[in-house]
């Protein structure tokens, strides 16, 4: 279902018709789970578009008859950070939720449902929370890259980094270069911040087209890495997939078009794509060709890559739309502007502590507010109980 705005309502604030929904802690937890993730969906893209479009109300028909808000609950899994924001009621056999304007004050300048953006984090692949990817993205401005890509993962360069990690680089790099693996050998080194393990499921296209943009966002976005299709994560013995479940070519495009379709925002000029190499190795079982494990080896990338578009939307236009990768990165990063070349002006309102649609107001410092006016052009007060003029 798309969202549509409701202008047939007596409401003056902006309507969001969600359509049909069932409500109910329990009713929900025996809903078809496709179907319960599609709604819960709906709703969090409107809350979403509301908090970050100076609030409104959503409005949801109740599919289940006989529900209760009272005694039945709302069951509705809603983020704990945007749960301060939102008043409920039933009103006959409509839900309405109440959604106020976001804060800038609650860490990032507008409200996001996921980033998107990962990064790696010892042996694990994160998303980055609104307040880290804000932090993120301020690091890539400040400190721009601007990297040899084809040395970026060599051993030899990690300077300062542990040598644990160090080995681990090292023995990657031998694993990515061989040709030949053995069916349940085990490897001699772990998942690190520069390596992941990932087996393959019985869907091998639909598991690498899953689990791939999280990684190559991940290792793009930290200091590049290996990730391993055929390894068991636990274990780390080869598995690979069997020869006869995998077309090598038709991999090999997938994987180029999962990542040449990655969203990515850049702070430099060079601009460059993202730097990668695929590579099959042959796993073998008593001296015959078993299968492949896919290695995939990615560089460390200038500025920000995104696993798929900001889960971020908006009311513009009379339609509740998603905020582009541009848009939602332009707007994390608005920040007032530099008063250090005008001494004489001072910020009357800040971003830090506005909504989304507000713009930074400045003012002259010498400028009286309009208390101080009044006092100073008006001197005498009132009289008390003087008779209206």
């Amino acid at each position: 279902m798309t969202l549509r705005i409701d202008s047939d309502t007596n409401f003056p604030e902006c309507v969001i018709d969600a359509g049909k929904v069932t409500l109910g802690t329990q009713q929900r937890q025996e809903m078809d789970p496709r179907l319960r993730e599609k709604q819960n969906e709906i709703i969090l893209q409107a809350v979403c578009a509301l908090l970050n479009s100076g609030g409104g109300v959503i409005k949801a028909e109740i599919e289940n008859k006989g529900y209760n808000y009272e005694s039945h609950g709302v069951g509705l899994d809603v983020p704990p950070i945007c749960r301060n924001y939102l008043d409920a009621m039933q009103k006959e056999n409509y839900f309405l939720m109440f959604v106020k304007s976001w804060k800038t004050e609650a860490g990032a300048p507008l409200a996001t449902l996921c980033s998107n953006l990962y990064h790696r984090q010892r042996t694990s692949t994160d998303v980055m929370d609104s307040q880290e990817a804000l932090a993120f993205l301020k690091r890539r401005t400040q400190t721009p890259m601007n990297i040899n890509v084809s040395n970026s993962l060599s051993p030899q360069a990690a300077q300062g980094s542990l040598q644990y990690e160090g080995n681990i680089n090292a023995s990657a790099a031998a694993l990515f270069d061989k040709k030949r693996l053995q069916y349940l050998e085990k490897l001699n080194f772990l998942e690190s911040t520069h390596v992941e393990f990932v087996m393959f499921s019985t869907d091998v296209s639909h598991c690498v087209k899953d689990r791939l943009p999280k990684c190559v966002s991940a290792f793009a976005n930290t200091e590049g890495g290996y990730v391993f299709f055929g390894v068991h994560d636990v274990t780390c013995q080869v598995i690979g997939c069997e020869k006869e479940k995998i077309d090598l070519t038709s991999l090999r495009t997938s994987i180029d078009s999962c990542i040449r379709k990655l969203p990515v925002h850049h702070f430099c000029t060079q601009r460059p794509e993202i730097q990668y190499v695929i590579n099959f190795l042959e796993v073998y079982d008593k001296g015959a060709l078993r299968g492949y494990v896919c290695a995939i080896k990615v560089e460390r990338f200038c500025c920000a890559v995104f696993a798929k578009v900001p889960s971020s939307w908006q009311v513009k236009d009379n339609r509740v739309r998603q905020l582009l990768t541009r848009e939602w990165t332009a707007w994390m990063m608005k920040a007032d502007p530099d008063l250090s070349r005008c001494p004489e002006m001072v910020l009357a309102l800040s971003l830090s502590s506005a909504t989304p649609l507000s713009n930074t107001v400045c003012i002259h410092k010498n400028l009286e507010c309009l208390k101080e006016q009044q006092k100073r052009y008006f001197p005498v007060a009132a009289r008390k109980g003087s008779a209206k003029q």
